[in-house]
């Protein structure tokens, strides 16, 4: 399993935001790869985190080349102060079962 993790600091968000970041989230959800995902805001820094989970490498590659992915990332200067990406592997989870998640029983 992959997580690909998209932490930013939001400036500003326009129709052209909306309209772009609505598309590329119903590519992901509808991708064949994709698993799930877990929004997150951190009121201190200001910041929001996004995390999607895929089966395999293919679905993150999928996403990278989406037209709309590669248009909202070349004007992504209009609409973030900033951004970070983190890619990670997925290689144990473990809980106590009582929260729904994506990785329980991986």
């Amino acid at each position: 399993m992959i997580s690909a993790t998209f932490i930013f600091k939001q400036k500003k968000s326009d129709s052209e935001f909306e309209t772009l970041d609505s598309s590329i989230e119903s590519y992901v959800e509808s991708h064949p790869e994709y698993l799930g995902k877990d929004s997150w805001v951190n009121l201190e820094k200001g910041t929001m985190a996004v995390v999607y989970y895929f089966q395999t490498y293919l679905g993150l590659e999928s996403l990278k080349t989406f037209s709309d992915h590669t248009l909202a990332k070349s004007q992504y200067s209009k609409w973030y102060e900033g951004y970070q990406v983190i890619i990670a592997e997925v290689t144990k989870c473990y809980g106590d079962g009582k929260i729904e998640h994506v990785t329980n029983g991986k």
